[in-house]
């Protein structure tokens, strides 16, 4: 299926349609009102039951349950549920996470895969990739087994369930003592469509990873310094795992810098560092903090950031995090997902890069995937590299990876294009005596540290956030803004949402003390025709500035 690629003009789906529409694979679903946002995220029945979708990490697309309601009905499973992953490992993390809040016995793995000799004119590589793990606990733990598979992105694909879902008839379940179990049902004849390996694409996106992410201040990469995730938060999750088992210095003490997405603290807290700092307003004087910490005598293993941040738009000071990562022997991991490879090059500051390939260098919104380049200039390149080869594993499902390489080709002028859209819209904005201020990489305080690492040809980013004076006007703006709305970003549609009520309606008191109050707008912007773009936004401002008038 080609990429989806919007019209001319923006558009708003229906409450609960699938962005974009026509694909199961979809990774965003429509909230057209700030009320349909509210109303979702306190799961309230009038709006759940009408959403047909979500990114994959907060809604389980409905193919994945699909597969988990037949094993579980094949293996007699009642007052249980299950959650799905692609390997042995994923899923003896998630087991790993819920045996110490359950009771003992309660949670249990089972494995399918294809019997052997394998049934006839199936490969090995497809038997291989009909093979995924499930983990069963009680149905009072769903909330536990959910914040699992949220925070490690460790979950199963809607492809690679899918896939399965065609291969079930084959496959033979055995629980985690290696016992095989018996299924009610009767092996069928394999009718699976045959399923391409993947390899070529995976090393095509390996190497347009590393071509864009070279620089002649940064150096050139190859393939072999990129990993790639099924997710982008798995991949954040992994280098923090490889991270703490280097316990580089002696040292079990992580800091994240500046305020991140909202789940890769707890993505970062699930690995289990005995200590964790988070400087979240990625202030100077955080920094200075930090600086006389380390003079005092305090150590930290490693050092996470985004560049720039979500959705504060703010960046850190790299180069000085360089100089004192190098004075006191720590590693420096950046997501610069909002940035992107075509914007900015942090390569020379940095020893670990994590990307969101679900984003922009996706574009398409219908696929997942995460990237993890290590550099090959830092002083700890051969340590970290073999820390992350040790734990990675190939399940990044080849279809997904096949629809990645078609959705990546066009990734420079998508980049550039949004880039320069959204730079007119956030100066628009800004303009406007109802707005408070516009969070944007060339509008907030930080811009002299973005543009220490913007290219040459780079822009400022797709992503910006508004914060109008008056609470009430960022939902009329939102209601009244003829775009796209749900989660997400980087799509090649723009789409809209109120980040904080979406992303920290359980602790909007704690993001708010961070400059991410209740009523902040996020917009990414797409590539819609850019009078359109702007068209739109002008008619969302006037209803703006009619609030309480006559």
């Amino acid at each position: 299926m080609p990429p989806f690629y919007p019209q001319r003009s923006p558009e708003t789906w229906a409450l609960g349609e699938l962005q974009p529409p026509f694909t199961p694979h979809a990774v965003s679903a429509s909230l057209p009102t700030w009320e349909s946002v509210v109303r979702w995220s306190r799961r309230e029945p009038g709006v759940v039951d009408k959403v047909k979708g979500g990114y994959p990490r907060f809604y389980i697309n409905k193919i994945v349950q699909e597969l988990g309601k037949e094993v579980l009905s094949r293996l007699n499973v009642t007052n249980a549920n299950c959650m799905i992953f692609p390997s042995a490992a994923s899923a003896a993390r998630c087991t790993s996470s819920l045996l110490g809040k359950a009771s003992p016995g309660s949670v249990r793995t089972v494995s399918f895969s294809m019997p052997n000799p394998l049934p006839e004119g199936l490969s090995p590589q497809e038997a291989k990739w009909a093979h995924f793990d499930i983990v069963i606990y009680p149905s009072d733990m769903q909330s536990e087994a959910m914040a699992f598979w949220r925070q490690s992105g460790d979950g199963i694909s809607s492809r690679h369930a899918e896939y399965a879902l065609s291969m079930i008839n084959q496959l033979r379940p055995a629980d985690d003592n290696c016992r095989t179990l018996c299924l009610d049902t009767v092996c069928q004849p394999c009718k699976a469509p045959r399923l391409q390996s993947g390899e070529k694409e995976k090393g095509f996106i390996r190497s347009l990873i590393a071509q864009l992410a070279s620089s002649e201040k940064g150096g050139s990469l190859t393939a072999h310094d990129v990993f790639l995730f099924p997710k982008g938060l798995s991949a954040i999750y992994a280098v923090s795992r490889a991270l703490r088992a280097m316990s580089l210095c002696g040292q079990d003490s992580i800091v994240v810098y500046g305020f991140p997405y909202s789940e890769t603290v707890k993505c970062i807290e699930l690995t289990g560092w005995s200590k964790f700092t988070l400087h979240g307003h990625g202030s100077k004087e955080e920094l200075d903090r930090l600086e006389a910490d380390l003079a005092s005598g305090q150590r930290i293993s490693a050092l996470f950031c985004e560049f720039p941040s979500n959705p504060q738009l703010k960046s850190p000071d790299l180069p000085r995090l360089r100089a004192l990562a190098d004075q006191y022997n720590f590693v420096i991991a950046c997501d610069e997902t909002i940035g992107s490879f075509v914007n900015v090059e942090v390569l020379p500051y940095v020893d670990i890069v994590m990307t969101s390939l679900t984003k922009i260098f996706s574009g398409a919104s219908d696929v997942m995937g995460g990237s993890v380049i290590v550099n090959p200039r830092s002083a700890y390149y051969d340590s970290i590299y073999d820390a992350i080869a040790s734990l990675w594993e190939d399940t990044y499902f080849p279809t997904d990876a096949i629809a990645l390489a078609q959705n990546c080709t066009d990734v420079v002028s998508r980049v550039k294009k949004c880039s320069h859209s959204a730079e007119a819209i956030a100066n628009l904005i800004h303009a406007h005596p109802s707005v408070e201020r516009v969070n944007y990489p060339a509008l907030v305080p930080t811009r002299h540290l973005y543009e220490q690492c913007k290219r040459k040809e780079g822009g400022y980013g797709y992503l910006l956030s508004i914060i109008f004076h008056d609470p009430e006007a960022a939902s009329v703006f939102y209601d009244n803004l003829h775009v796209a709305k749900g989660p997400s970003l980087g799509a090649n549609f723009t789409l809209a949402i109120p980040y904080a009520v979406l992303s920290h309606f359980k602790e909007l008191d704690w993001a708010a003390s961070y400059d991410v109050p209740t009523h902040i707008v996020r917009i990414s912007v797409g590539l819609e025709d850019p009078d359109e773009l702007l068209a739109a936004v002008r008619r969302a401002l006037d209803c703006v500035s009619r609030i309480g008038g006559p």
